[in-house]
């Protein structure tokens, strides 16, 4: 009988030349993300021009599946980067400020795409393609706003809810503006109302929809928890009852998100609030902090340790703070830690950086220097820069 290839996947020791190209990817993405963040800021930078050059826009180093198998890779790694962005938004602070919030983040969607129907006389672009870079570039990256905020110690005034909370609502009107290209894009017959509403009526269904389960599912489980002395309550308070939680919600939502027809990144972020809502119900009898996750690792991400480099767990019982009126700091949510503990390692050295440099595979670098490119490409940052401006305009005149 012949042997079927298809029924396993001989092990054929790596070549030398796959080993060291591996390698110096993986450390060099980590080494620049180190110094460009060290200096500048922005690390993520110096991952894209990683990627650029191993990729097949430059060095052509990688085997075409192996820049495949990074670029899924990295998507996992992009879903917990909106899951975390998720698990750090304040509740309490988002519905202080949530007006004015909302008004930065219509003025950061809306002039974006507005100034991008400048093209059209610049390029001959049409109507689709102008909305298309619009919308593309209305969002606002959350890793960059965490580093800035928390490099510049805003991180948890008010000034640093209204931009985080403003950048998730645009991410989220992005996410979906997206879809709806997407659809639009790879159909083939005529136009349908139906491709246009579906994300957006899909979004909000499934943003209701967590907040219905909140209020009618998880605040009678909650309450029958506290007044619980059986068995129950032994296994809520098992120390891995978190890290079980976070991932069956997680995968769970985006997995529904999908197949509904919105964006999964979406889900993961209210997946990852609704999580943090749960940490500000008051005694809660699952706590997801222990003292073996209270440490904080050096990552550059917010700090919420405290003397003694561990994480107060009663922060969620102290007093709400006004933040709507003053730049008081706000507690960070506790769920963070967890995150922390048992994603972020993974995340922070190989599934981000594999995100970031499978963004550089993209860039057909060597098509873009070119005399009649780089003019226009200049033009369109200015205009992309007014728009940011307007955004902070916006947070000048509530």
């Amino acid at each position: 009988m012949p042997y079927d290839s298809t029924a396993s996947l001989p092990y054929h020791e790596p070549s030398i030349e796959t080993l060291l190209i591996l390698s110096s990817f993986i450390i060099l993405l980590n080494a620049i993300n180190w110094i460009v963040d060290k200096w500048l800021f922005c690390g993520l930078v110096g991952q894209i021009l990683i990627g650029v050059a191993w990729g097949a826009p430059g060095g052509q180093l990688l085997a075409s599946d192996t820049e495949k198998a990074i670029v899924e890779l990295g998507y996992i790694g992009l879903i917990l980067l909106v899951f975390e962005g998720g698990l750090s938004a304040n509740m309490s602070s988002l519905r202080a400020n949530i007006f004015l919030s909302t008004c930065v983040a219509l003025t950061g969607v809306a002039v974006p795409i507005a100034l991008s129907f400048i093209l059209m006389p610049l390029t001959g672009a049409t109507h689709f393609q102008c909305f298309a870079a619009g919308a593309a570039l209305c969002s606002t990256s959350l890793g960059t706003i965490f580093t800035l905020l928390h490099a510049c110690g805003l991180g948890t005034t008010r000034l640093g809810v209204v931009l985080t909370s403003a950048a998730m609502l645009d991410d989220v009107a992005g996410l979906i503006m997206v879809q709806i290209i997407s659809n639009l894009g790879t159909t083939t017959s005529e136009f349908s109302a139906v491709t246009v509403i579906r994300p957006v009526f899909v979004s909000i269904a499934f943003g209701t929809s967590a907040v219905v389960i909140c209020r009618f599912v998880l605040v009678p489980v909650h309450e029958l928890l506290l007044r619980s002395d059986s068995w129950v309550c032994t296994i809520a308070e098992h120390q891995k009852l978190p890290l079980v939680s976070y991932i069956t919600l997680l995968v769970g939502a985006v997995t529904a998100s999908s197949y509904a027809g919105t964006s999964n990144l979406f889900a993961a972020y209210i997946a990852g609030a609704v999580i943090s809502w749960w940490t500000t119900l008051d005694s809660s009898p699952i706590r997801p902090l222990s003292p073996l996750y209270g440490v904080q690792h050096e990552t550059g991400r917010p700090d919420t340790t405290t003397e003694g480099g561990q994480v107060d767990i009663h922060l969620h019982n102290q007093p709400a703070q006004d933040i709507s009126r003053s730049d008081v700091p706000v507690p960070v949510p506790q769920t963070t830690s967890v995150f922390e503990h048992y994603f972020q390692p993974a995340l922070v050295w190989v599934l981000q950086p594999f995100f970031f440099a499978s963004v550089g595979f993209s860039i057909p670098i060597t098509a873009l220097f070119t005399a009649r490119i780089v003019w226009k490409g200049i033009i369109y940052t200015i205009l992309m820069m007014l728009g940011k401006i307007a955004k902070l305009e916006a947070i000048k005149r509530p």
